[in-house]
């Protein structure tokens, strides 16, 4: 998701959680324009149906700012919220592991949709209607809209409880297994449920030429294996520390060095990455593009501390290695340095902790 978000627009912020936009999504509104003026409806027709799948998505925003604003209770900071044709998705900074709070994280999400619901059939008493279903039965006025609006948030709340591991109702399912036994096992057992829902899904939406129910299918499945694999990378990394897994040998230059000192070091080869540091300053993390464009650009003279890079939150060697995982897996760089001292010691990054994994699992001594 680190990638999506840079191919995304900020629409807002609420409580510092970006909600960004997809450009996929924009073929969503796209397929709706295309599909209502082939079918020769009128231009308020048109404008009607756009104004369902702004419904339905506002819905699905307040859903995942459910799982957001919950998270934030037990002190989980969401990144941002993505809206995809096929949904939202809210990234969290890390998966929570106390099976108590991935169950009412997970479940904030349907019950928001649940209590929207609701107050659509309070809402109609009080605007004094005999009976709420008088007006979810009309064919007229705000009826079909009211409709669709209550039936959406009662298929987002049914829907999302389907133990479709990595879907909400799949994390339940996570939560509820790993009180009784570990959670490598109760995610197995999860990620297996939610591939034999993402086969079923797929192949009614094939069957009933449902293609977002198709896509759904593909995203679950490929989402339940990618968090298995995280889960036992993370395991795999219990009693390890930073100091563990981290590389001390690494291209570092000091912030005031030249864009041609950095194109000379990386003609040598090593490398692709710079680790730019300076004292008082936050080591910033360059990339071999940023070095070409300067080089491109005619100022071989300009500091190579001023070129664009990330500066993530630095690690101590003392830290336990899951945290960096966790921030691997979820920040925008694929370097995160480690200061013991005010001093670059090492760097972290996804080979060498692919490569720390492997070695530990040949043997006891191996790593």
């Amino acid at each position: 998701m680190a990638a999506a978000a840079r191919r995304s627009l900020v629409l807002l912020r609420y409580k510092g959680i970006a909600l960004r936009i997809h450009w996929s999504f924009y073929l969503l509104v796209g397929w709706v324009l295309f599909s209502t003026i082939a079918q020769g409806l009128t231009a308020a027709q048109v404008l009607q149906q756009l104004l369902y799948v702004i419904a339905i998505f506002c819905c699905v925003v307040l859903h995942e700012y459910g799982h957001a604003l919950m998270a934030m209770r037990y002190g989980i900071r969401t990144r941002d919220i993505t809206l995809l044709p096929v949904g939202g998705v809210a990234r969290l900074e890390r998966i929570p592991e106390a099976p108590r709070e991935e169950l009412f994280i997970a479940l904030a999400g349907p019950m928001v949709n649940l209590v929207i619901a609701g107050l659509v059939l309070l809402c109609t008493l009080v605007l004094g209607t005999s009976t709420p279903l008088v007006v979810l039965a009309h064919d007229t006025g705000p009826g079909p809209f009211v409709r669709f609006v209550f039936i959406a948030n009662l298929a987002l709340f049914l829907f999302n409880l389907i133990p479709a591991f990595p879907m909400d109702g799949g994390r339940v399912l996570r939560a509820l297994l790993a009180w009784r036994m570990d959670r490598v096992r109760a995610t197995r057992i999860a990620s297996i449920t939610g591939r034999i829902f993402a086969v079923i899904f797929a192949v009614i939406g094939l069957l009933q030429q449902q293609p977002f129910l198709f896509l759904i299918g593909l995203f679950v499945f490929a989402g339940a294996s990618a968090e298995l694999d995280m889960v036992k990378a993370r395991s795999a990394l219990t009693g390890s520390l930073v100091r563990d897994v981290m590389r001390t040998r690494f291209w570092s230059l000091p912030y005031q060095a030249t864009v041609r000192e950095a194109a000379d070091g990386l003609l040598a080869g090593g490398d692709h990455v710079l680790v730019v540091t300076d004292d008082g300053r936050s080591p910033k993390i360059v990339a071999r593009a940023a070095i070409i464009a300067a080089m491109k650009e005619g100022d071989p003279t300009r500091p190579v501390g001023e070129l664009e890079g990330q500066e993530p939150r630095p690690l101590t060697p003392d830290q336990a290695a899951r945290s960096a995982y966790d921030q691997l897996l979820g920040g925008p760089s694929v370097w995160i340095p480690v200061l013991e001292n005010g001093r670059v010691v090492g760097v972290v990054e996804p080979d060498n902790l692919a490569e720390y994994q492997e070695l530990r699992s040949a043997g006891p001594g191996a790593a």
